[in-house]
């Protein structure tokens, strides 16, 4: 119902909050470096090669987790594309959860979404087989590439990095939606 000029403004606007959000925690990590901590029930523990050891994180503002993503889901849909745009610098910023948990887990949600979406697609006979199981691969191949880097990455340089591509996908879709 909306132009296309118009999703495409909102979105520049959207990537651009989002790439300032990330740039605020750039020195703040979420992460409780003893591992003996209870994580409390949403919270977890993983190994990290930046801390050298195992790092602990408890959730925070849940309410606030559930409303980012309902609007991802909304931003979503509107735009066409994943939500993980606005879920990991939420989680991440004021959510207490390391961006490295937050990318997993939004990209899990994003994995049960599209198998959700892609039984309805196959079953009205929108989903090319063939197409999707070369998607799969891919995608499968840039996750495997994402985590090795991330791993090696250091979460400043990760965040640094988001920021980035979202400036300048915020750019060209703003720069888009007014020609």
């Amino acid at each position: 119902m909306l132009a296309q000029s118009t999703v495409q403004k909102v979105f520049g606007v959207v990537t651009a909050l989002v790439a300032i959000i990330m740039l605020t925690r750039l020195q703040r990590r979420n992460v409780i470096l003893d591992p003996d901590i209870d994580p409390g029930p949403l919270g977890g523990r993983y190994h990290e090669e930046e801390s050298g050891g195992t790092v602990t994180y408890r959730v925070k503002r849940l309410p606030l987790a559930l409303a980012a993503s309902f609007v991802a889901g909304n931003m979503s849909s509107l735009l066409g594309i994943g939500g993980g745009f606005i879920k990991v610098p939420v989680l991440n910023a004021w959510c207490g959860i390391p961006v490295r948990a937050a990318a997993a887990t939004s990209a899990f949600m994003i994995g049960v979404t599209a198998t959700a979406g892609a039984v309805i697609y196959y079953g009205t006979g929108q989903l090319v087989p063939a197409l999707a199981a070369s998607a799969v691969l891919g995608v499968q191949l840039g996750s495997w590439g994402g985590m090795r880097f991330g791993q090696r990455a250091s979460a400043m340089w990760l965040k640094l990095l988001m920021a980035a591509v979202l400036f300048v996908v915020s750019a060209v879709m703003f720069t888009r939606g007014i020609q």
